[in-house]
Parts: C-alpha cells; sequence; structure tokens
C-alpha cells in the first residue's frame, strides 16, 4: 500500500474505524448478516461521505477503498466466535480492480464466511459494462453481488438485470417518504426482477415500526436500520448471527459471453430468409421502440452492413441515448456518435458479419439478430441481398443476447482475476 503515502493518504488510513450494522430476517427478526461501514479519523472526516469526497480529490481511491474492505475484513476474523458469517462489503465504481482478493478475504472465504460486495446505482450508471464484467469474476471465487440504494436513480432499473444481483437494496426514501407513483413502479420492477431471479429484497433505512411495515408492503424479506442496531463492534452484545434460510449465496456464474447474437438463437429456433430491405425494417422498428418504451432502457447494436448509423438512424441513437441507461453501437471506436458508446470489434469476431439490434427495459424485450444468408462478410463489398434473420421478444434470451453484447465493450485485457 506504498501508494497511499501520496496526499496525506497514509494518515488518513491510519485513523480509519470499521463498524458494522445488523441485517436482519424480517420473519424471524434474526440477525443473519452484517454491513461493514468506515469511519474516517475524529473531525470532518470521520463522516464516509466526507471522507471518500475527500479521498477522490487528491487521488488514490481505489487504494484506499481496497484497504478499507481490507480492514474490514480483518475486523471480521479477529471477531472470533462473534464474527459475521455473511458479510456485506461496499466497493466505489473507481474501486474496481483486477488482480487477486486480499489474503483476508480468502481467509474469510475459507473458514466458511460469505461475502456479498454492494455497488450502488451509481456505479452501475456510470460504467455498467465494466461492473457487469467485474460481478461475473467475483461469481468464480464465490462472492455475491448486491445493488445497493435502488430507487434513487430509474436508469438502475433497465441495467439491474446486466449485474443479476443477488440482493437488492430498497433506499431508504421507499420506507421512509410517502408513497407516489414512482415508488410503485421501482417496487413492481424490482419484485418481478426478485421473482424472475429468486434474489433478495432488502429494506434500508429501518428506523420505526411503522418503516417495517411498509418494507414487508414492498416486498422485502431483509431489512436493516436504527430499529434494528446502530453500527458498532462486533462482540456478545445482540449482534450475533443467527441461522436462516435468508441468508445470500453467490448465484452459478454466467456461461461464455462470447458467442455471437446470431450463434446464440440459431441454436434453438428456427431463422428466416429474406432481403437486407426487410432487415433494415426490422431494425428501424426497433430504434424507434427504444424511443417510445416506458422507463429507462438499454439499447445494443451492432454498426451493421451501412456502417455507424448516420442520418435519421443516427438521431435515433443520439435521441435515445439522451434519456436511455445505455445506448452502444459496435463496430466504430469508443464513442461512435455523440452520447453513444462502442467498442471496436476485432478482427474474426463474428460481429462484424452480423447486425444485431437489442432493447431492453423493465417493459420492453426484444432483439433482432441477423447476418447474410451465406454467412459472409461485408467488408469492402456490397452487403449482401440474401439474410438470415429474426426478431426475439422471450425476456431471458433477449437478456442472454444484451449481456453478450455488453462484455465487448470491455477490453480483453481486463479479463483478469477481480480485487475485493
Amino acid at each position: 500500500m506504498a501508494d497511499l503515502a501520496v496526499g496525506g493518504l497514509a494518515d488518513l488510513a491510519s485513523g480509519l474505524t470499521t463498524v458494522f450494522q445488523p441485517i436482519v430476517d424480517l420473519a424471524t427478526g434474526g440477525v443473519v448478516a452484517h454491513e461493514a461501514l468506515t469511519r474516517g479519523p475524529a473531525g470532518p472526516l470521520a463522516d464516509p461521505e466526507r471522507l471518500f469526497a475527500h479521498v477522490r480529490r487528491i487521488g488514490g481511491l481505489a487504494e484506499f477503498d481496497g484497504l478499507c474492505r481490507a480492514r474490514a475484513l480483518e475486523a471480521a476474523l479477529d471477531a472470533g466466535d462473534d464474527a459475521p458469517t455473511t458479510l456485506f462489503l461496499n466497493i466505489e465504481p473507481d474501486g474496481i480492480r483486477v488482480g487477486p482478493p486480499p489474503p483476508a478475504a480468502v481467509e474469510f472465504l475459507r473458514r466458511g464466511g460469505r461475502l456479498v460486495l454492494e455497488f450502488t446505482e451509481r456505479a452501475l450508471t456510470a460504467d455498467p459494462a465494466r461492473v457487469q464484467w467485474f460481478a461475473t469474476r467475483l461469481r468464480h471465487v464465490g462472492i455475491a453481488v448486491a445493488l445497493d440504494d435502488v430507487g434513487s436513480h430509474p436508469s438502475s432499473l433497465a441495467l439491474m438485470p446486466f449485474l443479476r444481483p443477488e440482493v437488492v437494496k430498497l433506499d431508504q426514501r421507499l420506507v421512509q417518504d410517502p408513497l407516489d407513483d414512482d415508488a410503485a413502479r421501482i417496487v413492481a420492477a424490482v419484485g418481478a426482477y426478485a421473482e424472475r431471479c429468486d434474489a433478495i429484497v432488502l429494506a434500508e433505512g429501518i428506523e420505526t415500526a411503522d418503516h417495517e411495515r411498509t418494507a414487508l408492503a414492498l416486498g422485502a424479506t431483509l431489512a436493516q436500520g436504527y430499529h434494528y442496531g446502530r453500527p458498532g463492534p462486533l462482540g456478545p452484545d445482540g449482534r450475533r448471527v443467527t441461522t436462516s434460510q435468508n441468508t445470500p449465496l453467490a448465484r452459478a456464474p454466467e456461461g461464455p459471453t462470447r458467442r455471437s447474437p446470431f450463434a446464440t438463437v440459431a441454436r434453438g429456433r428456427r431463422v428466416r430468409r429474406g432481403t437486407l430491405g426487410e432487415v433494415r425494417i426490422a431494425a428501424e422498428l426497433l430504434e424507434r421502440r427504444a424511443l417510445t418504451a416506458e422507463g429507462p432502457t438499454v439499447t445494443l447494436a451492432t454498426a451493421g452492413p451501412d456502417g455507424i448509423p448516420t442520418g435519421a438512424r443516427a438521431r435515433r441513437y443520439v435521441e435515445a441515448a439522451r434519456t436511455a441507461s445505455l445506448v452502444a453501437v459496435l463496430g466504430g471506436g469508443p464513442e461512435p456518435l455523440p452520447g453513444v458508446r462502442g467498442a471496436a470489434l476485432t478482427d474474426g469476431d463474428p460481429l462484424r458479419a452480423e447486425w444485431d439490434v437489442v432493447v431492453v427495459g423493465p417493459h420492453v424485450a426484444a432483439a433482432l439478430v441477423a447476418r447474410p444468408a451465406f454467412g459472409d462478410a461485408w467488408e469492402g463489398r456490397t452487403p449482401p441481398v440474401a439474410w438470415e434473420y429474426t426478431v426475439v421478444h422471450e425476456r431471458e434470451v433477449v437478456l442472454e443476447l444484451a449481456r453478450s453484447l455488453m462484455s465487448r465493450t470491455v477490453p480483453a485485457s481486463n479479463a483478469a482475476m477481480p480485487g475485493v
């Protein structure tokens, strides 16, 4: 941690403490996990928001954030019989890094402990592809994922299926403020996701019995807040974990994501033969659907035979990017259009010979997959006239296609083991 000597980070690190807040099972009232929280040195930086804002300004956030998690794990290990069996740890958006897990994480897992890494909505909306990549690799080492503060930013509802969190943490305003139409939409989307993916819903900010009743009505099965205990040290003071079936476990990692969308769809369903004109119409219909869908959406596409969108097609993508959670066009560099993300496609990538358009949101799921009828690429030539294509509306299939496209926006050089 030599880098912490830069900009006074070493002094900050020496004053850090870790406190733990219990997480309870709403059905039994038993403690099933703890969240580790960092507190800074005495003074204004004791507040974690001010502390991390200060570190972000002076640099070195990734190293500092990693140190906070390592300190929390060491404190949990030192607690002996009072150690939590499931520990929630937070990660800053800028704290995602590669490399082996720290020794304390390895030891915690070796002793049978369970780890859940919490990402904020801000992290997910800032760089969803990188967070998806990181979450996949966490699951390979048995670490589960939670999405924190759900409800504070509407974009997370569209991006949540990409992260596939085992735990969804409802923002405290949903239980503390009067319910409104926005809250109804959020709770409906979270409930549908939890039912479909067997995820756990955890309500934050429970301070009264009324808050607890609201949390139950919102579909939560776990909760945390001052009603159950303030953050503090571990010890024989009522925070010891009791057994519960609701303790989160990491789900199995996703399968390979490098298969092209067309290859994925063609394995299980028939595709039709048609003209390039038909494919252009199907693509335009989906692009327009992205503009009219209710709620935040994600649109992912390949450049296709016409190259990076121009004219009316380009205007549709730029307009969608103004309100969507994410819009990306692969095959034209990191930002092919204003506000639109992208990535170059390497030689041999089957996407270079496909035209794919995928639109996903809380209330929409549709994908076009197409390629020349004889599997030929069209680079440097007039696009083939005959195409194979189909439009898919089955949500789980569409999400699989979307994850495959999103994974290509992360450089292959980053595909190493995660640092926790």
